[in-house]
């Protein structure tokens, strides 16, 4: 697996390594210190230490902060946003939730959220990750649902695959869900458009995606997960 974002912490550590060689090149001048050799070249020592050992932590957090760099150097692998999503039963091709999904970034991967709905509008459960990686166009993860009362692994395909992605198949297991599989669409927003935040929003964006593309639910079903639909 290669991180998106690989380029973008070996430019952080190339940053902290030219910082660390200015400091060695102050060397032959703090050596006419007296107190170089105890206090100087201890303290020159550490901060190198200290840069190396945390160029990952800080470029991480640096991402986290900054969507835009994050788009930038994802390309084409740019995953996330928004996503109104539908839960189909494949033995019989009915929707078993709506949804919305949301990945972000946190913590040096992608994070991943959502809320799904039953068909009859009652609130389902609210869905989280707790470790995810990338090997695109495919994104693991891990995940609780339920408050932590039921847990599941998902994968997800996203597609086309030669561009920033704007559909998703994903496939979660756990023991009330052995057959089940998810489509989603990505939200596009306006140039300064809000994104949707509130729940009922959420559930209303998701329910419209519901009505769209439930009459081709059988159809989706009977294809396989890695091929693209629109």
């Amino acid at each position: 697996m290669r991180s998106p974002f690989r380029y973008f912490h070996s430019l952080v550590l190339a940053l902290f390594g030219t910082l660390a060689y200015k400091l060695l090149a102050l060397s032959p001048v703090l050596a006419s210190d007296p107190d170089y050799g105890v206090h100087v070249l201890a303290a020159v020592a550490f901060l190198l230490w200290m840069l190396f050992s945390m160029s990952r932590a800080i470029s991480d957090k640096l991402l986290e902060w900054l969507p835009r760099v994050r788009a930038l150097f994802a390309g084409h692998k740019h995953i996330e946003g928004d996503w109104p999503l539908v839960v189909v039963d494949i033995p019989t091709g009915q929707m078993v939730y709506y949804g919305f999904l949301t990945i972000g970034f946190k913590d040096g991967q992608y994070s991943v959220s959502g809320d799904d709905w039953h068909p009859d509008g009652r609130h389902a459960h609210f869905f989280e990750a707790k470790q995810t990686y990338q090997d695109h166009p495919t994104l693991h993860y891990w995940y609780v649902q339920a408050v932590g009362k039921q847990r599941g692994y998902t994968f997800i395909e996203f597609f086309p695959r030669d561009a920033v992605p704007e559909r998703h198949t994903g496939v979660f297991h756990d023991k009330d869900h052995p057959d089940v599989r998810f489509y989603a669409r990505k939200l596009n927003y306006r140039m300064f458009q809000r994104r949707l935040r509130r729940i009922d929003q959420r559930k209303q964006a998701a329910a419209a995606f519901a009505e769209e593309i439930a009459p081709r639910l059988p159809e989706l079903a009977r294809a396989g997960v890695d091929a693209d639909w629109v």
